[in-house]
C-alpha cells in the first residue's frame, strides 16, 4: 500500500518553476553549433552549405534568444501569484526558451554523431535545422516584443494593465510573427512528448479537414480522392502542413471551426467514452425547461423571480446530463425494477452535488464530448454530477448561454431531490468557456441575494474579455489545441456587436415586480419574455425580483421532464408531445406532466415562427440517415425475430437481394432492457451515422421513409430535427458560400467591438462583489493563453480574502482534460483537477460563513 501511495503521488504533474536545466547545457550546445558549421563550411555539397547556412542562422538567433530571455527572466518573479506558485505569460516565455534549447542540443547531438556515417540524411538534417532556425526567429520576435511593449505597461505586477491598448495591436502582432516554423516539424516542441504525436495528428486531421470543406462542388468520389491524397501529403510534409494550418488559422470562418470541432459530436466518438471509461450507475439526460423560475433569497425576505432565457433564440428546453455512479433516493434515471435485476442499492441522497458547464469556446463542443474526463470525474469524487449544455454561439450569442444557466441553476436549487442531493453543498465547475460561465453566474446570484454555490472550480478560464495583448495571449500564436486566430473568432460570435450598437446588457435587476400568488401572473410575464425572444435586437439580462413574502414553490411535475437516455432528440421530442403521467408505484420519477405554460407557449412559439430557413438542412440529414439504412438493409444486414418477437440485426451471409425494394424500416426501436439486442440497436445507429458521412452525397432518389407504427416514440416533428448536423452535412455541403465567407482577422474585426460588460469579464466586476466569492480552486496550465487572466484573478480574490489555490501545470496544452485518453500525463492533469474539487467538497461550511462574516 505505501508503494502505491508513492506512485500515486509521483504522477502528479509537476507546476511550474522548477529548475532550469539549460545553463548547465547552454556552452555545450553553442560549441554543438559552432562544431557544425565548421565541418560543413568545406562540404561542397547543395544540402552541406545549406546545412552550413543552416547552422549560422541559428547561431546568430540562438545568442538573441538567451540575451532576450534574460532580460526578460530578470522581472517575471513579479508577477507570480505567490513564492509558492510561480507562474505567468513572461515566465512561460522563457520556459518556451529553455525547451527550445533543449530540443536544439538533441538536433545538434544526432548531428554530430551522425555526420560522417555513410547512412547520414542530409536531406533531412537539413530541413530540421533551417525549421529550428525559424522557430529561434520567430521567438526572436515575439521577445522583442514583450521586453519593448509589454514590461513597460505591465506595472506593479499587473499583467493586464495594457488593457486600453487598440485592439489592432493584437491582430497586427499575430501578422507580424512568422507562425509556419510552429506548426510544423517544431510543433508542439514545449509539451510533454506524449502529446506531440496526439498534436501533429490533430493539425493533419484539421489540414485535410479544411480541404474538404472548402473544396469545390466534384462528385462525391472525385472530392474523396483528391482527400485521400491530400491527407497523405500532409502526413509527410511537414512544411505543407504548416502553411496550411496558417491559413486556415487566418482566414477560416466560425463556421468552419464549428464543423471541425463538430467531429468529436459524431455518434461513435460519444460513445467511445463509454467503452473505454468508467461505468457509470446513472447516466440521464434531464431537460428543464424554459420557464420561468422563482427563488427565495437566502435572508428569506423575498422571493427572486427569474424569467425564462428569452435573448436572441426562441424559447427551448435546456438539456442537462445526471451522471452519477450510484442510484440515489429520489434520483432520475432508475427504473422500476432496475435494482432488483442488477443487485443494485438504493443510496440516500448526497449532502453534495456538482455542477458543470462544458467548455469549447462558446461555439461547440457539449457534454458528449468531455464524458471523457466527467466519468472519471464522477467516480473519483463519489457525487451527482449535472452538466448543462447549453445554447451555442453564433446562433445564441451572449447573454443566451449565460441565461440559460442561471435557469438550470434556479431550476437545482428548487429540484435538488431529484439529483440525488440534499443540496447541502453545491460545487459549481467549468472549463475553458464553461469556467466564465460559472463565474458570471455567481457575480448575478450574489448581486440578486439567491444562494451561490459553495465552492467554485476553474480550468484554464478567461476572465477579460478584450482584444489586448498580454504576454499569455500571445502564447497563442503556437497553440496547436486553439491557435489565436480561432480564438478571436469564437470571441466575435460570442460578444461581438458593431461598433456603436447599443450594448446586449444593462444593469441587472432594475425591474421590481409584486410576489406572483396566481398562475395567471405566472403566464403573463411568460408572455412577454416569450415575445422578446422572436426580436434580434440587442437584449438584456434584467432580473425581476419581489419584495415581499415567499412565494409557494413549483411541484416537481411542473419544472422538469426526464428523458430517455437514447438520444436528446427523442428528448426534445418529448417535450413537445402529450402529457405523460408518473406512475404511482414507481420508486423513481420515470415520466412527469409537460402541461407547463412554458411548453404551451414555446410550441406557438415554434409554429408561429417560419421555419423554412432551418427545414431542408434537418430534412436533408433525416434522408440522408434513410437512405444509409435502405443501403445497410439491402446489401450489408439482415434480421430475425427472437423468441419475445423483437427484430435482431444479423450480418447477411448471401448475395441475395432484399425482395421488397421500397421497404424502409431496418430495425425497430428494441424496448428498455432488451439486453444484446438494445446493445445491436445502439450499434446500429453509430453505424449508420457513421457511413452516412460518405454517402450524404449521392443524393439518392428514394421514396421517403415513414415510421413503423410499432415504433415505441412517434418520429419528431421537422422542427424538432437533430440540432447537429451529420458528418456527411458538414464535409459534402455547398463549398461557394465557405470560400465566399473566408476573410482575414483584420477585415473580421473591422467594425467590431466587444462587449464590455462585468458577466462576461468577471475581473471587471465590483470589488464587493469580488469579495463574496465562495472558495474558489483554479487549475491552468504554463503555455494557456488564458494563465495571465487566470493568476490576476488568483491574486484579485487573495487581496480581497476569498480562500483560492491556483495549480499551473506544465507542458500542457489548452484543453488537456479532453486528452486524458491519450496521454498520461494529461491524465494526470485530469486526476490533479479531482483533488482540487476534493478539496472544495471538504471545507467546512463553517469555514465559509465566518469568512463571509468577516469580510462583511
Amino acid at each position: 500500500m505505501a508503494d502505491n501511495v508513492g506512485m500515486e503521488e509521483s504522477s502528479t504533474p509537476p507546476v511550474v518553476g522548477s529548475t532550469d536545466p539549460c545553463q548547465s547545457i547552454l556552452p555545450t550546445v553553442l560549441h554543438m553549433i559552432e562544431d557544425n558549421t565548421a565541418n560543413f563550411k568545406n562540404d561542397d555539397s547543395e544540402y552541406g552549405q545549406r546545412l552550413h547556412s543552416g547552422f549560422v542562422l541559428l547561431k546568430e538567433n540562438m545568442d538573441k534568444v538567451i540575451e532576450l530571455s534574460e532580460s526578460v527572466r530578470k522581472e517575471v518573479h513579479l508577477y507570480d501569484f505567490d513564492a509558492e506558485t510561480p507562474g505567468n505569460g513572461f515566465r512561460s516565455f522563457n520556459n518556451i526558451v529553455q525547451q527550445a534549447i533543449l530540443s536544439v542540443f538533441d538536433l545538434c547531438k544526432q548531428i554530430c554523431t551522425g555526420r560522417d556515417s555513410l547512412l547520414f540524411r542530409k536531406g533531412h538534417f537539413v530541413r530540421e535545422v533551417e525549421a529550428w532556425g525559424q522557430t529561434l526567429a520567430s521567438l526572436v520576435v515575439l521577445l522583442e516584443y514583450i521586453e519593448n511593449m509589454l514590461l513597460p505597461r505591465c506595472e506593479d505586477g499587473n499583467l493586464l494593465s495594457g488593457i486600453s491598448s487598440s485592439p489592432n495591436e493584437l491582430m497586427s502582432m499575430l501578422n507580424s510573427v512568422p507562425q509556419y516554423s510552429f506548426y510544423g516539424r517544431c510543433l508542439g516542441f514545449h509539451y510533454y512528448p506524449s502529446l506531440r504525436k496526439t498534436l501533429k495528428y490533430l493539425n493533419i486531421c484539421l489540414s485535410a479537414f479544411s480541404e474538404v470543406y472548402y473544396a469545390d462542388g466534384n462528385s462525391f468520389m472525385q472530392r474523396t480522392k483528391n482527400t485521400v491524397m491530400s491527407s497523405s501529403r500532409y502526413v509527410v510534409d511537414a512544411e505543407l502542413r504548416s502553411r496550411r494550418i496558417v491559413d486556415v488559422v487566418q482566414y477560416s470562418s466560425v463556421e468552419f471551426i464549428k464543423a471541425f470541432w463538430s467531429v468529436a459530436e459524431t455518434d461513435f466518438m460519444t460513445q467511445l467514452p463509454g467503452i473505454v471509461g468508467p461505468s457509470l450507475a446513472v447516466q440521464q439526460v434531464v431537460i428543464v425547461p424554459c420557464e420561468e423560475q422563482q427563488v427565495t433569497k437566502m435572508d428569506g425576505t423575498a422571493t427572486v423571480v427569474v424569467p425564462p432565457p428569452h435573448s436572441h433564440i426562441e424559447a427551448r428546453p435546456i438539456t442537462c446530463h445526471l451522471l452519477s455512479t450510484q442510484l440515489r433516493e429520489g434520483m432520475v434515471g432508475g427504473k422500476p425494477g432496475e435494482k432488483d435485476h442488477k443487485g443494485a442499492s438504493v443510496l440516500p441522497p448526497s449532502d453534495c452535488l456538482l455542477i458543470h458547464c462544458h467548455g469549447g469556446g462558446f461555439v461547440t463542443q457539449s457534454t458528449k464530448a468531455q464524458e471523457v474526463f466527467l466519468r472519471e470525474w464522477a467516480v473519483s469524487v463519489g457525487v451527482p454530477i449535472l452538466s448543462i449544455d447549453y445554447s451555442l454561439a453564433p446562433e445564441a450569442p451572449y447573454p443566451r448561454p449565460l441565461e440559460e444557466v442561471l435557469t438550470v441553476y434556479c431550476w437545482v436549487l428548487n429540484n435538488m431531490n431529484l439529483l440525488g442531493s440534499t443540496g447541502s453543498k453545491i460545487i459549481m465547475t467549468g472549463d475553458s468557456a464553461g469556467g466564465n460561465l460559472i463565474a458570471g453566474l455567481t457575480i448575478k446570484c450574489l448581486e440578486l441575494g439567491i444562494r451561490p454555490a459553495d465552492g467554485l472550480f476553474f480550468a484554464y478560464t478567461p476572465f477579460v474579455f478584450e482584444l489586448v495583448p498580454s504576454p499569455a495571449r500571445l502564447l497563442a500564436v503556437m497553440d496547436p489545441m486553439l491557435p489565436l486566430g480561432f480564438a478571436l473568432r469564437c470571441l466575435k460570435a460570442y460578444a461581438g456587436v458593431s461598433s456603436g450598437q447599443t450594448s446586449r446588457v444593462t444593469s441587472p435587476g432594475d425591474i421590481t415586480l409584486p410576489t406572483l400568488s396566481s398562475q395567471t401572473s405566472r403566464v403573463s410575464t411568460n408572455s412577454e419574455y416569450t415575445d422578446a425572444a422572436i426580436d434580434n435586437t440587442p437584449v438584456s439580462l434584467n432580473i425581476p425580483q419581489t419584495k415581499s413574502g415567499v412565494s409557494d414553490p413549483q411541484s416537481d411535475t411542473e419544472s422538469f421532464v426526464e428523458v430517455s437516455e437514447s438520444d436528446v432528440k427523442e428528448a426534445e421530442a418529448l417535450v413537445k408531445s402529450p402529457s405523460f403521467l408518473s406512475d404511482p408505484g414507481s420508486d423513481t420519477l420515470t415520466t412527469v406532466s409537460l402541461t407547463s405554460e412554458a411548453s404551451k407557449l414555446e410550441d406557438s412559439s415554434i409554429k408561429n415562427s417560419n421555419g423554412s430557413g432551418n427545414q431542408k438542412p434537418r430534412e436533408k440529414e433525416e434522408r440522408s440517415r434513410r437512405y444509409v439504412t435502405e443501403f445497410l438493409e439491402k446489401y450489408v444486414l439482415d434480421s430475425r425475430t427472437d423468441k419475445q418477437g423483437r427484430r435482431v440485426p444479423i450480418l447477411r451471409t448471401g448475395s441475395e437481394e432484399s425482395e421488397q425494394e421500397d421497404e424502409t424500416v431496418l430495425f425497430e426501436a428494441p424496448s428498455v432492457g432488451a439486453g444484446i439486442t438494445a446493445k445491436l440497436g445502439r450499434a446500429k445507429d453509430a453505424v449508420v451515422s457513421g457511413i452516412s458521412a460518405g454517402l450524404t452525397s449521392f443524393g439518392l432518389k428514394r421514396k421517403e421513409s415513414v415510421s413503423s407504427p410499432t415504433s415505441p416514440v412517434k418520429p419528431p416533428p421537422a422542427t424538432t430535427a437533430a440540432k447537429r448536423p451529420s458528418l456527411g452535412q458538414i464535409l459534402m455541403g455547398k463549398s461557394p458560400s465557405r470560400k465566399n465567407s473566408r476573410c482575414s482577422l483584420m477585415e473580421e474585426f473591422s467594425g467590431v467591438e466587444i462587449i464590455s460588460d462585468h458577466y462576461l469579464s468577471p475581473l471587471t466586476a465590483p470589488k464587493e462583489i469580488l469579495a463574496k466569492f465562495p472558495p474558489c480552486a483554479i487549475l491552468t496550465v504554463e503555455y494557456d493563453f488564458c494563465l495571465d487572466d487566470d493568476v490576476t484573478m488568483a491574486k484579485t480574490l487573495k487581496s480581497l480574502g476569498v480562500p483560492v489555490t491556483i495549480d499551473i501545470l506544465e507542458r500542457l496544452p489548452h484543453g488537456f482534460l479532453s486528452l486524458s485518453l491519450v496521454s498520461q500525463e494529461a491524465h494526470n492533469g485530469c486526476k490533479k483537477a479531482i483533488e482540487c474539487i476534493k478539496q472544495l467538497l471538504s471545507k467546512e461550511d463553517t469555514e465559509q460563513h465566518v469568512s463571509g462574516d468577516a469580510k462583511s
